[in-house]
């Protein structure tokens, strides 16, 4: 039995004949072959081994050998060719993998050629081999691309037609496990009072989960991340992630990888996360994730979508019934500031300011069509004239529209009794504003809004006889059910709170 140094010898030698054109094959990194198809025994040239990425003597010169580093997946379409060039005489070509790789790299080989005649008058398979790895990821890529692109077009032509909301996000959920092959996909929204997500829409996870399960929006969960980034998130392995430990929900499901996205929302609050997980390590890329931000960005107008039916809608219904309420609030603030004893110039500077506050309340609601209203962006219009001398502190929460309104006429007058009595009346000083959800022990959800004042002598916001005190008053105690309290010491507070259901 030869040795592998003389059976690779004999393919050097039986090479030569081919001259320059088996150099040049050789110094392109292909390796040739050929095999006495009654024998069991190979020549090939010694870059072989380097072409399938195996170290120096793993070939014996055997057909076995051959048959080793072969796919076990790829080794009967190969030989299946094979046997059809002995028995047919026409040339063969096989695209295969080498058998799997301890460091799990994929190895694929071209190789191709024919049946010759030997000078012994045997018949002998010859070929050329040649490493294509770069060129099928190349293709499998392109592929994947292609029909990533083919999806979100369905997709996208899907939810132009869809009226319902749940429908879209449903389907988005669904093809995203289809396209990107992943158990779990999730589509999470804002919760209004932006303190948590809510699991809109999904596939894979527990029953019940969905419509009812909650995910934090803080830093150390994947979600909350994704929020706080401007870029798709793309886990490798979540048990040795380092940015984020992740929420309960993933590792309750075995999650190991995953890409997470935001779903833009109609203004700077976002509508929700977009995420895909998978329970194997798997190396997600920026062409998945764009993928995946295709969809969240079609789901994204597919709600502003919903939102503007819906406002529509709200808009028809709305619109005389504030009318009505508006002018009956106009003649009450009329009636109360141009009372008898009223100063003539005061009392329009008054009336003026306050339908300033009313119009700037009006505005911001009406812009959302009076639907769920940013809280945040109502106290940043309300409050525009004061500039930086008001500290404002909360997360961005939907309010109901007519609560919103009615609150906006609140802070207006707040800051007019500090302007009077308190720190916005001096030349230095801020007035902070606080709000937040929070729960009561008997379980009622309410809104607390706080407005603390460093000057204590501003306490006729509450306290007083005028119209502004009994204006807060009706409108927190006796229309929204509320609480009012106040605090005095070395600062003056005003704080209240008002039942708002989820």
């Amino acid at each position: 039995m030869k040795t592998i140094e003389e059976i690779s010898a004999g393919a050097d030698t039986f090479l030569s004949d081919a001259g320059a054109l088996a150099d040049g094959l050789r110094l392109g990194g292909a390796g040739i072959w050929r095999w006495r198809i009654d024998g069991d025994r190979l020549q090939w040239t010694r870059n072989l081994e380097t072409v399938h990425h195996l170290p120096p003597g793993s070939f014996d010169g055997s057909l076995a050998s051959f048959q080793r580093d072969l796919h076990p997946e790829d080794a009967e379409g190969v030989w299946r060719k094979i046997n059809a060039c002995i028995q047919t005489g026409d040339p063969y070509r096989a695209v295969y993998r080498t058998a799997p790789r301890p460091d799990g790299a994929e190895v694929w080989i071209e190789t191709a050629g024919g049946i010759v005649q030997g000078a012994d008058g045997a018949r002998y398979l010859t070929g050329v081999c040649q490493d294509v790895s770069a060129r099928v990821r190349n293709e499998r890529q392109l592929k994947r691309i292609l029909g990533q692109q083919r999806a979100v077009a369905r997709f996208g032509s899907f939810a132009l037609g869809r009226t319902d909301l749940q429908g879209v996000l449903d389907e988005a959920v669904r093809l995203a496990a289809e396209v990107l092959d992943v158990p779990l996909t999730k589509i999470l929204q804002f919760a209004d009072a932006a303190d948590h997500l809510m699991l809109r829409a999904g596939i894979g996870w527990a029953d019940g989960l969905v419509g009812q399960g909650k995910v934090g929006i803080d830093r150390d969960s994947q979600a909350g991340f994704t929020l706080l980034d401007t870029a798709p998130v793309i886990v490798r392995d979540l048990r040795s992630e380092k940015r984020f430990t992740g929420p309960q929900l993933l590792h309750d499901h075995g999650v190991r990888s995953g890409v997470s996205v935001t779903i833009p929302g109609p203004e700077a609050r976002p509508f929700g996360v977009f995420g895909i997980h998978s329970r194997d390590v798997r190396t997600f890329d920026d062409a998945d994730a764009e993928f995946l931000q295709s969809l969240a960005h079609i789901v994204a107008g597919a709600a502003r979508q919903a939102a503007a039916a819906d406002h529509r809608l709200l808009l028809m219904r709305e619109m005389a019934h504030r009318a009505g309420n508006m002018l009956q609030l106009v003649n009450s603030i009329a009636s109360q500031t141009f009372g008898a004893d009223a100063d003539a110039q005061t009392a329009r500077r008054s009336f003026s300011d306050r339908l300033s506050a009313l119009a700037r309340s009006n505005y911001v609601v009406a812009r959302g069509g009076w639907s769920s209203t940013p809280f945040a962006e109502l106290v940043a219009e309300t409050l525009k004239p004061f500039g930086d001398r008001v500290t404002a502190e909360g997360r961005n929460v939907l309010l109901p529209p007519e609560l919103c309104f009615d609150l906006g006429l609140v802070l207006h007058e707040l800051a007019t009794n500090s302007m009077k009595y308190g720190t916005l009346g001096r030349r230095k000083g801020t007035v902070r504003v606080g709000w937040a959800f929070r729960l009561r022990d008997d379980g009622t959800r309410v809104f607390v809004l706080d407005w603390d004042d460093a000057d204590a002598a501003a306490r006729p916001a509450t306290g007083g006889s005028g119209f502004g005190s009994k204006l807060i008053g009706a409108l927190v105690e006796r229309k929204w059910n509320g609480v009012l309290r106040h605090s005095e010491g070395p600062t003056f507070g005003v704080g209240m709170e008002i039942p708002v259901a989820d």
